[in-house]
Order: structure tokens, then C-alpha cells, then sequence
């Protein structure tokens, strides 16, 4: 739970902001990439929440706090859970190692298959993102 918090001081301070500005990026370009049909009716729509029918149930600086705060905290415990389940089952059967070099390697071979394994398997950009032909409406209905 102590990391749990950590992380989430760390991502309010260095991430939030990075995402406030995709926010505000977004929200500047959202009409240029639709097509015309009714000029008249997007002037009378204020906001974006209204171009979609949509209402804001909760508000950014909540998301950005108080849900931030849970998402890290709940997957924190989580993951430490998880952690501890397995640890208790490997200790003793890896060896002659004891626990700090049993959870050391368990920590290493979460690592590797969480994150090293996947960033090395999958593109970061898919391969028909920034492709200009594969911009646009290409699914038929029947």
C-alpha cells in the first residue's frame, strides 16, 4: 500500500499533467476530422459533451485524485497479493535459495513476462497507424 501511494504521488505530479494537455489537445481538434453534414446544428452545440449525448458524470479533478488514488492503490494491493500467493508457493521449491533471492528471482520473472515480454511482442505503434490509405470509412454494411 506504501508503493501503492508512492506511485500515485509519482503519476499525479509526472503524468497528470502530460494528460491534462492530451486533454486539452483533443478538445481543440475534436471537428476538424468529421465530416460536414449539418453546419447548423454543431454551431448551436457548446461543448463536446453535448456533441455526443453524453454528460460528464465525474468530473476531471476527480479522476485525476481521488480515482487515481484508488486505481493505483487497488492494483498496488493486488499485485502485492498476487505476489505474496505466489511467493508462498514457490518458497522451497526453487532451490537452495533463500527468500530474499527467491523473491528476487519471482520479482525478475514477473518483470520479464509483464513487461519485457510483451514490449518486445507487440509494436508500440500498430503497423497501419500513420498510414494515409488507411484513413477513413472502409467497413460496407450489408
Amino acid at each position: 500500500m506504501v508503493a501503492s501511494l508512492l506511485g500515485f504521488g509519482f503519476a499525479h505530479t509526472f503524468g497528470e499533467p502530460s494528460v491534462a494537455r492530451a486533454i486539452a489537445f483533443e478538445a481543440a481538434h475534436e471537428h476538424e476530422h468529421e465530416q460536414p453534414h449539418d453546419h447548423a446544428a454543431q454551431a448551436d452545440q457548446a461543448t463536446p459533451a453535448q456533441d455526443h449525448g453524453d454528460e460528464e458524470l465525474v468530473s476531471r479533478e476527480t479522476k485525476s485524485g481521488l480515482g487515481l488514488l484508488t486505481g493505483v492503490a487497488v492494483f498496488g494491493t493486488v499485485l502485492g497479493g498476487v505476489f505474496s500467493l505466489v511467493f508462498a508457493f514457490a518458497y522451497g521449491r526453487l532451490g537452495t535459495l533463500h527468500a530474499r533471492g527467491a523473491s528476487a528471482l519471482l520479482a525478475l520473472f514477473g518483470f520479464v513476462s509483464v513487461v519485457t515480454g510483451p514490449f518486445l511482442k507487440y509494436l508500440a505503434n500498430p503497423l497501419a497507424i500513420g498510414n494515409p490509405e488507411t484513413i477513413g470509412p472502409h467497413c460496407t454494411s450489408s
